[in-house]
């Protein structure tokens, strides 16, 4: 059996399970993506993991308008992908996956109604996050969803949305994301004792609780919310640390405004190789997300061997983040639910928590996830 996946867009975590795709076919497993939004080094490990299996298309065009934010539904992209279909076509798959309602679903659709084969949409979004869907996407939601076999999806709350939608349970396959962890983990356990005292010491961290948040700077993920808490929160604790990976359009403002926080290191971006080193000096993964499908740095923590503290605003929680087992919930936008999170963990075994965190995740890394994926190619594959 030939699958092909039709993904314009991904990056370094989806490659491992694309390679396991393909083993588990047998060396059927195509894909194809656009080398306009597909980073040059994950060109070269999907090209090195699947060989000529991985399509890369050029001149990729975009229509449409930016939104004024960060959030979902704020604005609207029509790509024009030349030679698509003749692409798709040259495949000649068995079974198709599209990613999402949109993108390049509805030619990859196209292709395989006219010629009769099974197609499958990878989804991630929640009732959350696409709480200000204007009615017109639902309604081209709901009408593609009538001419596809099946949906692989993230998780629970993935999984709760499509069927309030309307659609058939038995189409739904959950379990479909997983994050980069191998390569996390391989560089934990190589990294030496002397790397993270002499990480420590260049960070200043002292005898506290370090928390790590990786992600972007924006509104969209909240960390206003988190920096206004720890003010609160380091003047009981001053042992403290709060380290901040990552830039974005509020970067530089937060950089000033809390330039007196010693407490407080923001980062900004580091060399994807290298982040590695930072999970391993952390003793708490934090996200205050305001809005995200599955925040793929929560089970890379995880796999890390870090306990999470994660927002409700967060999709990838039902599955990851078990509270009194491996973490704790709060509500951004209450500045005390934020508070309170923090301290939970000075009186809380992270190192079992840890533990817990990589037992959980494990049903969430590549082979596992493929596996899935793969058993939900050939459900819908027997179906007539």
């Amino acid at each position: 059996m030939k699958v092909l996946w039709v993904n314009p867009s991904f990056l370094d975590y989806r490659v491992p399970v694309y390679k396991k795709l393909n083993e588990l076919t047998g060396g059927n497993f195509y894909i194809i993506f656009s080398q306009k939004r597909v980073p040059e080094r994950v060109i070269s490990k999907i090209k090195s993991a699947i060989g000529d299996h991985a399509i890369d298309l050029k001149n990729e065009a975009t229509l449409g308008f930016a939104g004024k934010g960060d959030f979902a539904n704020t604005d609207l992209k029509l790509p024009y992908q030349p030679g698509l279909y003749d692409a798709i076509s040259k495949v000649n798959a068995d079974i198709v996956l599209g990613e999402g309602f949109f993108q390049w679903t509805p030619i990859a659709l196209l292709w395989a109604r006219l010629n009769k084969r099974k197609f499958i949409i990878a989804y991630e979004r929640t009732a959350h996050t696409e709480r200000t869907c204007p009615k017109w996407r639902s309604s081209y939601r709901k009408l593609i969803a009538k001419l596809v076999n099946g949906f692989s999806v993230n998780g629970k709350l993935t999984h709760d949305y499509l069927v309030d939608m309307g659609i058939d349970e038995k189409k739904l396959f959950t379990g479909g994301m997983s994050a980069d962890s191998e390569n996390l983990v391989t560089g934990i356990r190589t990294i030496t004792t002397g790397e993270k005292e002499s990480l420590k010491i260049n960070l200043n961290i002292v005898d506290g609780i370090t928390f790590l948040y990786v992600g972007q700077i924006n509104d969209r993920k909240g960390v206003i919310y988190l920096l206004n808490a720890w003010t609160r929160h380091i003047l009981a604790y001053p042992g403290d640390t709060l380290i901040v990976i990552g830039t974005g359009p509020l970067y530089d403002h937060f950089k000033s405004r809390f330039a007196e926080s010693a407490s407080i290191k923001l980062l900004g971006s580091i060399d994807y190789d290298d982040i590695y080193k930072y999970y391993a000096v952390a003793d708490v993964f934090i996200i205050p997300t305001l809005e995200d499908n599955w925040s793929l740095v929560v089970p890379e923590a995880m796999a890390c061997g870090l306990p999470i503290a994660c927002s409700i605003y967060n999709g990838c929680y039902p599955e990851l983040v078990h509270e009194g087992v491996n973490g704790k919930l709060f509500d951004p936008l209450e500045e005390e639910s934020l508070v309170e999170s923090l301290q939970y963990f000075h009186d809380k075994d992270l190192k079992q928590m840890g533990r817990e965190s990589i037992r959980i995740e494990k049903e969430y890394d590549a082979d596992t996830v493929a596996s899935r994926i793969f058993d939900s190619i050939n459900a819908v594959g027997e179906k007539s």
